[in-house]
């Protein structure tokens, strides 16, 4: 237990904390909302943000009265508090504080760290600063949704992405999930750019890539994979905008980037197989300590019970406690949407070879439920999926496109010509054929 450093959770300067982060909030919604035209946007984004600000004294509550206390964030909060009168100073040591190393535990109590260097060692200030950011990385995700369904009705995902209870609950503390949302996010939202021919698309993607190496390397290999796979895919989108030199260099800038993020994965992490063979030992080592217990194979033979275990695991009959039936009723709700999305996820494969960020976004999330089904612990599955669940809803909003929009998907401008072709044969037989004269009465 580290010691030395006084925390609590100060009503007065969380409130004021907050009401700095919700005219902040307030001021990026009003943006959003007019650069994407869709005024309905306010209310909901706004809905969005007191809903994340709120998840943050829930955080500390659930965790005092549920589980006694015991949480990765209070190992966090106590190093960051101890950090914190340094950086406060612009004196950047880890000395004193038990950070072993900088890749993954370490960077959480660096950005806690440097969040109580002005919020003061407050869990709950420090709290919603987090819960904000990953408010933030919604909006990112949103804006790379709508952009690459430019001309269609994102209601669907901006009530999926803004609401779903993972993203709102497992991100509104000083942890890994608030920090990966807004890494995420900037990668998912500068990859959306650059697939589709926007400037500012990799100012975005660098420094996300280099905040998400720096927390969990493993799901940054896999985003950079897919988007790599989104490249050099020859789908509709990127034959008309990525031809000849420009094509090629995105494709070699972006390998190089993933292949500098997987060699030091491999250094840091110390793995001695592939990503999912390191989760498999950690998911073995979680067993022995009585919290896994989940059966794991690196068969392909085996991937629909990852899908059901990342995905579907537990629902109502087979919870035991109160954790698991909170997850199980979100199961359902995922098991439902799954049902309710059925036209979407019959398009999928027209859809991602029509938009790019589509493809990637099903790569990514076949790749994380065969990755991290290893973890064998359903109460860390249910924390790392809220990293997969911005881009599998991706897959599950589909828009339909609007019949007059001036962006239709690339299949259907094939079915309207097709449809073309057909009524001007039509008409020209029509013209063609002989017209039989009126019959005379006798």
């Amino acid at each position: 237990m580290l010691v030395g450093a006084a925390i609590g959770s100060n009503p007065i300067t969380a409130l004021l904390v907050a009401v700095v982060l919700f005219a902040l909030g307030r001021v990026i919604i009003n943006r959003v909302a007019f650069a994407e035209a869709y005024p309905w946007l306010v209310k909901l984004m706004t809905i969005s943000l007191v809903l994340h600000l709120l998840a943050a004294p829930a955080q500390i509550l659930v965790t005092q009265h549920f589980y006694h206390g015991i949480s990765d964030w209070t190992r966090y909060t106590h190093q960051g508090a101890l950090l914190a009168p340094d950086f406060r100073h612009f004196n950047f040591t880890l000395s004193g504080a038990n950070v072993r190393q900088i890749v993954n535990d370490g960077s959480v109590s660096i950005a806690t760290g440097i969040v109580m260097a002005f919020v003061g060692a407050n869990d709950l200030a420090t709290f919603l600063v987090f819960s904000w950011l990953s408010f933030i990385g919604a909006i990112l995700f949103f804006r790379a949704f709508s952009l690459t369904f430019r001309g269609a009705d994102p209601h669907r995902y901006a009530l999926l992405v803004f609401f779903f209870p993972s993203l709102i609950f497992w991100t509104a503390d000083a942890s890994k999930e608030a920090i990966m949302t807004i890494a995420l996010a900037m990668v998912a939202y500068g990859t959306a750019k650059i697939l589709a021919r926007q400037k500012g698309g990799f100012v975005l993607l660098i420094p996300g890539a280099v905040l998400a190496f720096y927390i969990r390397p493993n799901e940054l290999v896999l985003v950079l994979t897919a988007f790599v796979v989104a490249l050099v895919v020859p789908t509709a989108n990127v034959r008309q905008n990525y031809g000849g030199v420009r094509r090629v260099i995105s494709v070699i800038f972006c390998a190089v980037l993933l292949t500098v993020s997987f060699n030091l994965t491999q250094h840091y992490l110390v793995r001695k197989g592939s990503i999912s063979g390191q989760l498999a030992t950690t998911s073995k080592n979680n067993s022995l300590a009585g919290s896994g217990g989940i059966p794991y194979s690196t068969s392909p033979a085996t991937y629909p019970r990852d899908v059901y275990e990342v995905l579907f695991n537990p629902l109502p009959v087979n919870f035991h406690g109160f954790g698991e039936l909170v997850a199980a009723g979100e199961n359902t709700l995922l098991l439902g949407l799954l049902f309710l999305s059925l036209r979407q996820l019959r398009i999928i494969p027209r859809a991602a070879f029509a938009r790019p960020y589509v493809m990637m976004c099903l790569i990514y999330t076949a790749g994380f439920m065969y990755a991290f089904a290893a973890l064998g612990n359903l109460g860390l599955i249910e924390r790392e999926r809220s990293m997969l669940l911005p881009f599998l809803l991706v897959l599950l909003g589909i828009p339909r496109s609007p019949k007059h929009t001036r962006h239709p998907y690339d299949w259907e401008l094939r079915r309207r010509a097709r449809l073309q072709r057909r009524q001007a044969i039509e008409a020209a037989r029509t013209r063609r054929r002989p017209t039989r004269p009126a019959p005379t009465s006798p």
